[in-house]
């Protein structure tokens, strides 16, 4: 099943300490078999981040839940605001290649 994570936060990685940044990048990249996409948020004007989403790949909500929860920066408590959704995709047709 398909699940959105999404993250409501202002955290910007250079900002952050650069092991708990490492962390959390090497977490992304050891779980890219279930973490498919993933980045942050800013709006559409520019300015700061606002959040981050993800997009999982995952046997039930428990397993996405599971794997936000172990995420580094919600493990350090810089993601207090985060919500896990499940998504159903619209049947969007592929375009014919000419």
């Amino acid at each position: 099943m398909r699940f959105v994570a999404m993250f409501f936060d202002a955290l910007n990685p250079s900002d952050l300490d650069p092991d708990l940044t490492r962390a959390h990048f090497e977490y992304l990249a050891a779980h890219s078999d279930r973490i498919t996409s993933a980045g942050g948020l800013r709006p559409p004007e520019g300015g700061a981040f606002c959040g981050t989403l993800w997009v999982i790949e995952a046997e039930t909500a428990a397993d996405a839940i599971e794997l936000v929860e172990n995420d580094p920066y919600c493990l350090a408590g810089l993601r207090p605001d985060r919500r896990v959704f499940f998504w159903n995709a619209a049947p969007i047709p592929a375009k014919a290649k000419s």
